[in-house]
């Protein structure tokens, strides 16, 4: 099977439509944070199947370490969030 364009942004667009969805069903914002990762990810697959069919035939490997690190900071503002939303809730 070969990615094409189409399916890199239906993958994402899938990604990012449930954590909005997982987002939008959680009723207090320290559990709704446990979407960002999930929106995170799927734009940084958006974003490796843009820039991988920007760059032609130049480097097919171009766009996944700005996707990895998407991915890192949506996981690391999910940890952030969470982990201040526990500590608001102590108080």
């Amino acid at each position: 099977m070969t990615l094409t364009f189409a399916s890199a942004l239906i993958v994402g667009a899938v990604l990012v439509s449930c954590g909005a969805f997982t987002a939008a069903w959680r009723r207090d914002a320290g559990a709704a944070l446990t979407a960002l990762p999930m929106l995170a990810a799927g734009a940084a697959v958006c974003v490796a199947g843009v820039s991988r069919f920007a760059a032609g035939g130049a480097d097919a490997q171009t766009g996944e370490e700005l996707a990895a690190l998407v991915s890192v900071v949506g996981l690391a503002g999910a940890i952030l969030g969470r982990a201040l939303a526990g500590r608001r809730a102590e108080r």
